[in-house]
């Protein structure tokens, strides 16, 4: 099995220039809040938020941009699936990696400015400066969000609509991965956070990080081994 080195730095360059963009925009957000409004509170920590979504549409392009064309040229479905899980493996903590320097800027920007830094809910980290708990933290939620984005987006490229049967079960992966980080999905319009009661601790968001990503390829291996591809021309 060859190393995705093609699929994943397609990949990582494209996180990349999204990533400077959103810094870009996060720090100007920043700064306007603390002009004309009241900032007492990380942005980041919300601006997060937005990050998980960028990977769950990358685990989804997986299967739906890269398998078609990695098979039309030669590639066999196990030798697609084997580079894909390495790729979500190994992208999950580069996006991380991202997200620590995100915080260490926004911690040095707060402390230039005299601005007050703090968070607005439980986490694994209690400063920008943890950088070892931030990249942990935010790997499993990566992780999470990218194999369930594959898993959902196998289920609907093979069976349509019946794809929609899979997003329970990709939802609950998801719960599981933010419970165990202390991030509970809220709902529109109420104050209740959809989630499970799990005790944060690194341990715990270690397996639950590791059980999650195995689950989610076990599942999305079985939908793409012998998936027909489909023909787009009309």
């Amino acid at each position: 099995m060859r190393f995705p080195r093609r699929l994943l730095a397609a990949n990582m360059f494209l996180a990349v220039f999204v990533w400077l963009a959103y810094l870009v925009v996060i720090t100007l957000v920043t700064v306007g809040i603390a002009i004309w409004g009241e900032l007492d509170q990380s942005v980041w920590e919300k601006a997060v938020q937005l990050t998980r979504w960028y990977a769950l549409f990358v685990g989804a392009a997986l299967v739906t941009e890269f398998l078609p064309l990695f098979i039309a040229h030669g590639q066999s479905r196990r030798q697609f699936g084997f580079q894909a899980a390495v790729t979500l493996a190994i992208f999950a903590p580069f996006l991380s990696v991202l997200l620590v320097i995100s915080f260490l800027a926004e911690s040095l920007l707060y402390g230039m400015a005299g601005w007050t830094w703090a968070l607005g809910q439980t986490h694994l980290y209690t400063a920008p400066t943890q950088a070892p708990l931030i990249f942990l933290e935010y790997t499993v939620m990566f992780l999470a969000w990218l194999v369930t984005g594959a898993f959902v987006s196998a289920a609907f490229y093979r069976w349509g609509g019946g794809g929609l049967l899979a997003v329970p079960l990709g939802i609950v992966m998801i719960l599981f991965a933010q419970s165990a980080i202390g991030d509970k999905m809220p709902l529109p319009f109420i104050t209740f956070r959809l989630g499970f009661d799990l005790e944060q601790s690194v341990p715990l968001a270690l397996t639950v990080g590791v059980a999650t990503f195995a689950v989610g390829l076990g599942l999305t291996w079985p939908i793409i081994r012998d998936v027909p591809l489909k023909n787009n021309v009309s």
